[in-house]
């Protein structure tokens, strides 16, 4: 007996469906992130061991899948190339929903965070591809909810980032259409850099590159971290791989070294921006959302430096940066919650009362500083070093940038070993639950483990390139 599916069908209409059964299940909490959590995890699993033929067979049922599914008159096809990359978010989804219920986290969480990874999923397979750009605007329109609960009005932040999203889309559609007609065009023709500023501003606004960042502290303040962090992982890491669909398909931008020389610069001066805003800040959370502009930064470096193996450090790089997103999103949640606030003001002595807690903060931090040891270590000092070796100024901006979220783990950890009371110092003592420490600690095994062998556990990852097939380094 032969059953024939289609891989969206497992990795889009499925979890969208397991999504709305959580929602609809919105009080029985328990239930919803059991659901999510297991619907993403085995989404992952499946990803990761998927055939190469996609048939699969039962005993004596074979189910045999396509690549691509009809809806509304477009086709979503999710080759077996791209599966790497769906195992990764569908993983790192799982590990966020199955530890929402810690914290303050909203109930709407495990469902909508389902929901958003399918609707990315969907984006990364559409076509004509540029349909992927409705599909982002409407992960971002789901995730208003997270971020401005019912009946409380919008905050500044809220807007601002649902305006620049949303402005985003037409940039890139218009893009799309101006690209079409261009690669027919001779070389000089004013319509292509037209094109590329236009492509250039819609990727600016969705990544949020400076001067477009401004929504992320800003909602970082007043949000739930977990819902940030997912959020601020998922979707650049998504549109990051949507934009390589530019480099793969058109030769002009593809073969233009300006372009890459323009990469490498702003990546540079996100790292630089990003690390020298979050060393003066006071108040956690807004340093996790300027330490995001230094991983955007990052990103960039690494596409600029394409020709030089940058893609494949790019991909490796995801990974690693979820982990230790996941980490930071988790702990600040519980720092907020024990301390009232994340000023640092407010969080003196609280090594002392929760020492488990700020160990995983610090080494969250520090994991996205590049520390040796940790999972990020690895890519950004090759980043770095590259950078380096194709300008001085490139890699000490760089490293100046980097230097800043070092100076912002010193101040954190000065203020929380600081005794609350001078001439009393509090004791030192575990008070932190067991479903509290025992993630962080897995957690932070799992840094050190990455950081020590990234080929074990980050490089299968790359094969995602090989969707690519102009830009494949393995060619």
């Amino acid at each position: 007996m032969t059953l024939n599916l289609s891989t969206p069908t497992l990795w889009v209409l499925l979890p969208l469906a397991a999504a709305l059964i959580a929602l609809a299940a919105l009080n029985r909490r328990t239930f919803a992130i059991l659901l999510t959590s297991i619907t993403a995890f085995a989404l992952s699993i499946l990803a990761r061991f998927f055939p190469e033929s996609l048939v699969i067979a039962f005993g004596p049922l074979t189910v045999s899948f396509s690549e691509s599914l009809g809806f509304l008159g477009r086709e979503i096809s999710l080759r077996y190339e791209i599966l790497p990359f769906i195992s990764m978010i569908y993983f790192v989804t799982s590990l966020w929903t199955l530890t929402s219920g810690i914290g303050k986290t909203p109930q709407t969480f495990p469902a909508t965070s389902l929901a958003i990874t399918a609707l990315v999923t969907a984006a990364l397979g559409v076509a004509p591809f540029l349909y992927a750009a409705l599909l982002i605007e409407t992960a971002v329109l789901v995730s208003i909810p997270m971020l401005s609960p019912l009946g409380q009005p919008p905050r500044p932040g809220v807007l601002r980032y649902l305006t620049l999203q949303t402005l985003a889309v037409p940039f890139i559609l218009l893009a799309g259409w101006l690209l079409s007609g261009v690669e027919a065009l001779p070389p000089e023709s004013p319509l292509i850099l037209q094109s590329a500023l236009i492509l250039g501003i819609g990727i600016a606004l969705w990544l949020s590159i400076f001067p477009f960042h401004s929504w992320m502290p800003m909602v970082d303040e007043h949000s739930n971290p977990m819902v940030t962090s997912f959020l601020q992982f998922m979707i650049p890491a998504v549109v990051i791989l949507f934009s390589l669909n530019f480099l793969n398909r058109y030769t002009f931008l593809r073969e233009s070294p300006g372009l890459y020389q323009i990469l490498q610069i702003c990546g540079v001066i996100m790292i630089a921006l990003g690390g020298g805003w979050t060393a003066f800040q006071k108040n956690l959370k807004r340093a996790f959302g300027f330490s995001c502009l230094t991983e955007t930064g990052f990103s960039l470096l690494a596409i600029g430096l394409a020709n030089e193996g940058g893609l494949i450090w790019l991909m490796i790089l995801l990974p690693a940066r979820a982990l230790s997103y996941w980490l930071w999103g988790f702990i600040l949640s519980l720092v907020e919650q024990h301390a009232g606030s994340a000023d640092l003001e407010h969080l003196e002595g609280f090594a002392r009362r929760y020492p488990i807690l700020a160990i995983g903060l610090l080494l969250a931090q520090l994991s996205v500083a590049g520390m040796p040891l940790l999972a990020e270590f690895p890519t950004k000092i090759t980043l770095l070093t590259t950078a380096l070796r194709s300008g001085p100024a490139l890699g000490a901006w760089g490293l100046i940038g980097t230097l800043g979220l070092f100076l912002f783990t010193l101040r954190l950890l000065m203020h929380m070993v600081r005794p609350e009371t001078e001439g009393e110092p509090n004791p030192w003592r575990v008070n932190e639950s067991f479903l509290e420490y025992i993630p962080v600690l897995a957690m932070v095994v799992i840094l050190i483990l990455t950081g020590l062998f990234p080929n074990a556990f980050l490089t299968n990852i790359t094969q995602t390139l090989t969707a690519f097939s102009q830009l494949n380094p393995f060619n």
